[in-house]
């Protein structure tokens, strides 16, 4: 049987088995994994890679998972990360209503990480063989103050031996080429405080910090490259009538441009710094987020064949930029872009669902892309976009 007639057969395999690719979605959906707490998960996912044939299964100190499928080839990585933004004791019990499955974390991003399990099971039945040698792998520290730890782990381990990165991640149809940077900040300001009225004229924190909180939000940004700005949470003082001795504000700076956010950056660390000093408040400065920036031509053979799978689907690939997993690889020079693996709504919603007539498409969106990647993959650090 030819190449084309065993992927034909493949993609009718999923085709008709959307319900063993929903309950294994269940199955991983329904293990907690809240930040910086994926064991259960992580356990779970080597379990199933193992118990459906995947070689060489891994699992690091981090929590990643990672197993091979060998083949001719280029070698590329396929990550999912199995991190959600839910903490610990938060109710994971699917139901499955007017053609969705409703769980947290169910679409992102367990449906995901679920199929390539079932890329594994079923790629046996039909004795499918991708046109690479497959690196399939699950990462922790993909959400929030994760901060892409689990990532940055797999590609110190396997980056120098990868020519491409696919994150599997997302709505659908999403096609993303570039890493959008981001760097995050506590902002701490610590002063003399005192009573309201009896100390009146003692520094406050809250006095400096708010000040330098709006002067951050004058800092002017270019729309292209797209560069952003937020303070997400703000806290202190300990009542109405105290001087507040201490304050804090979370802050997150985000550009599809490493220059532009080295750029922000320097300017918000220097207002927050001179304005802690003109309020005679003591300033901490910690960083809790750092994503490097990235992407590759909108040219690119990867970016091409992502978008000829779906055209070929009859679907409309949307191209652009956003923080996931990719990041990494990107801003390492490896070629990567990251492409959906579902539809759904209420992401990071405790009302979170899934379509489930979106998860056979997605499985075969991915398989029809491995079917295209050969040596036109290989890494191309000239073709990279400067960031």
């Amino acid at each position: 049987m030819s190449s084309v007639d065993k992927q034909a057969e493949f993609l009718h395999l999923i085709a008709q088995s959307e319900e063993t690719l929903l309950q294994e979605a269940i199955g991983v959906a329904t293990i907690p994994a809240p930040p910086f707490g994926e064991a259960a998960r992580s356990k779970h996912i080597a379990k199933r890679f193992r118990e459906v044939g995947l070689e060489d299964v891994t699992v690091d100190e981090l929590g990643n998972v990672v197993g091979r499928r060998r083949g001719p080839g280029p070698r590329i990585m396929v990550v999912s990360h199995m991190d959600t933004v839910f903490p610990a004791g938060t109710a994971l019990q699917p139901r499955i209503e007017g053609g969705s499955i409703y769980c947290p974390g169910i679409r992102d991003n367990s449906t995901a990480v679920a199929n390539l399990i079932s890329l594994v099971s079923l790629a046996g039945q039909a004795g499918w063989q991708a046109s690479c040698d497959l690196i399939l792998a699950s990462s922790v520290g993909e959400e929030g103050l994760g901060d892409l730890r689990g990532m940055r782990r797999l590609m110190a381990d396997w980056g120098g031996e990868l020519d491409a990165v696919i994150a599997y991640d997302g709505d659908l149809g999403n096609v993303v080429y570039g890493g959008v940077g981001s760097e995050r900040y506590r902002v701490t300001y610590r002063a003399a405080g005192g009573h309201s009225f009896a100390a009146f004229g003692n520094p406050s924190a809250i006095h400096g910090l708010a000040t330098a909180c709006a002067r951050f939000c004058q800092i002017a940004v270019p729309s292209e490259p797209k560069s952003t700005f937020n303070i997400g949470t703000i806290q202190g003082g300990t009542s109405v009538n105290a001087i507040a001795e201490e304050a804090v504000a979370l802050i997150d700076m985000r550009s599809v441009s490493q220059t532009e956010l080295d750029k922000l950056s320097a300017q918000a660390l220097r207002i927050f710094e001179e304005t802690a000093s003109e309020f005679d408040c003591r300033a901490t400065l910690e960083k809790v987020g750092d994503r490097p920036a990235g992407s590759v031509p909108v040219e690119h053979p990867l970016v091409l064949a992502a978008a000829g799978v779906l055209e070929d689907m009859g679907l409309k690939a949307r191209l652009s930029a956003s923080s996931t997993d990719a990041n990494i690889p990107l801003s390492l020079g490896i070629p990567a872009i990251c492409i959906g693996s579902s539809l759904g709504h209420g992401v990071h919603t405790l009302g979170e669902s899934m379509e489930t007539a979106s998860v056979v498409p997605g499985l075969q969106q991915l398989v029809r892309l491995l079917s295209r990647i050969d040596a036109a993959v290989a890494r191309a650090p000239e073709t990279m976009q400067p960031s």
